[in-house]
């Protein structure tokens, strides 16, 4: 036996006098625990390169379990909770939307855990600007699960978290009830279905705000139009009075009303097609 070898075991049992060194349990220390520029310091920029990768897995996969166990969370809560006909049932369908809760909670506190690593490393501050933190409301049932035609839901949006990455959490089957085959806009192939009537709100407030667009520029022309109407109505007034019956009073008001129509008309049309970014008449 190496007489070396032997020293280094003793020195083990010296650290470790109740147990076997097991590598696993061991906290390594990596360059995001050391303190500000001990990583330039020590050479460390590589090692804290593969960290920063790490960590970008590690953030993608914690969102990944947050959306699937809010999902889940919400389709047992809708399935099984509001199902349940006896104490019996209902104690156990709690059990199991309380046990999702759990798993959403330990997957956010991995992403707070990834999210202040990646910051304290500093690398791809682009890639940070997309992280936000995750609050207690993020973690509230989905509404489109559990009420899908409740009131109040025209300005609801999705938290932040169920917009961003293409993790595998859409090849779960509880989750593969939207899909999408002829519509123009890319999708994946299967959307969880917690995504359904959230998009489906999105295009009808896209569709409405479209068509209200176009109404605007149409009341935009209109207001011109009618501005210009009022500008010929004065002048029509002016040319069915004759020169010897029109007092100069009258002569003065309605000129004055023509210059003022057609200023308005004018300002109207100069305003609007600032807004608009080109003129408003083609």
């Amino acid at each position: 036996m190496d007489p070396e070898a032997g020293e280094a075991s003793d020195d083990l049992l010296d650290l470790y006098p109740d147990e076997w060194f097991t590598p696993e349990k061991e906290r390594i220390t990596l360059p995001s625990a050391l303190s500000p520029g001990e990583i330039n310091r020590l050479s460390l920029k590589p090692i804290a390169m593969i960290e920063s990768e790490l960590r970008k897995g590690q953030v993608t996969d914690a969102l990944g379990g947050l959306r699937l166990a809010l999902g889940e969370r919400s389709l047992r809560f809708r399935t099984e909770v509001r199902n349940a006909n006896s104490q019996r049932t209902t104690h156990r369908a709690w059990d199991n939307v309380h046990k999702l809760d759990v798993d959403a909670r330990k997957c956010r506190s991995t992403y707070r855990q990834a999210r202040s690593a990646l910051q304290h490393l500093g690398t791809d501050p682009e890639y940070l600007a997309t992280l936000h933190d995750i609050t207690d409301d993020d973690l509230k049932l989905a509404g489109d699960l559990t009420d899908e035609r409740r009131f109040g839901q025209r300005s609801d949006t999705l938290p932040w978290f169920w917009r961003t990455g293409h993790s595998a959490d859409s090849s779960v089957p509880h989750m593969q009830e939207c899909t999408y085959s002829n519509c123009p806009i890319v999708f994946s192939t299967h959307l969880p279905s917690v995504y359904r009537v959230s998009w489906l709100r999105a295009k009808a407030r896209f569709c409405r705000w479209s068509e209200e667009l176009a109404l605007v520029e149409y009341e935009m022309k209109w207001t011109v139009n009618w501005f210009h109407w009022q500008e010929k109505k004065w002048r029509q007034r002016l040319r069915d009075v004759d020169d010897e019956e029109r007092p100069a009073g009258l002569d003065s008001y309605g000129h004055k009303q023509v210059a003022l129509w057609n200023a308005l008309a004018d300002r109207a049309q100069d305003m609007f097609s600032a807004h608009l970014g080109r003129p408003l008449f083609w």
